[in-house]
């Protein structure tokens, strides 16, 4: 009896920890726009305590990230970019938070500014705000960047989120569509997920059991 329960509990240790990876990744799926490039162009200097803005258009809903290109000494305490995002008169601020390291391209240069998406997204101008915040006195500016063909728009790249777990793994696919054999696009790459995850559920529950 006491083996019987120890084996219902290893089996459902295994299906909460499966269930939090697969959540923990839908929650960080996310899309960025390839139209917007992330390069280095022109050096833009933002001065301690002044404002840059920058408008744009969203070109998908559910709007929820977006990364910069910069370069500074320090993220700190002592050195922050307080970031905002407002509608397209720049008065009505929507989100704001501050310039965090990227989390997935090991960059010094690559930082990204996450906030709560913004449902319905798609075609709307958006305006976004950094201000350096520093109580260094001996700090001097913080360095975006443009865009290599557009010297007046920032090197920036916005992110989306998808409604639904579905619609992730389908753009997912789509999005990489181009690297990839023909036994691993449509309905041979969902099969093939789904034997690994049967598998791997089997595989997990039979060791427990025997």
């Amino acid at each position: 009896m006491f083996k019987i329960l120890i084996k219902i509990i290893l089996l459902i240790f295994a299906a909460v920890s499966l269930s939090y990876v697969f959540f923990s990744f839908s929650k960080l799926m996310s899309f960025t726009d390839p139209q917007m490039p992330l390069e280095k162009g022109d050096n833009i200097k933002l001065r301690p305590q002044k404002t840059l803005t920058q408008e744009f258009v969203a070109s998908h809903d559910n709007l929820v990230k977006i990364k910069f290109l910069l370069r500074i000494e320090s993220m700190d305490d002592a050195n922050t970019v307080k970031m905002q995002i407002a509608d397209e008169t720049c008065s009505n601020i929507i989100r704001e938070g501050f310039l965090s390291p990227s989390s997935f391209l090991a960059s010094n240069n690559l930082v990204e500014f996450k906030f709560d998406k913004i449902p319905g997204s798609n075609g709307k101008t958006f305006c976004v705000k950094a201000t350096f915040e520093t109580q260094n006195p001996q700090a001097t500016y913080v360095q975006f960047f443009s865009q290599k063909n557009d010297p007046s728009m920032l090197s920036m790249r916005p992110a989306y989120e998808n409604d639904n777990w579905k619609q992730d793994i389908s753009e997912l696919s789509q999005r990489i569509s181009q690297y990839k054999p023909w036994f691993l696009k449509h309905f041979y790459l969902d099969a093939i997920a789904i034997l690994f995850i049967v598998l791997s559920v089997g595989l997990v529950t039979i060791l427990i059991l025997l």
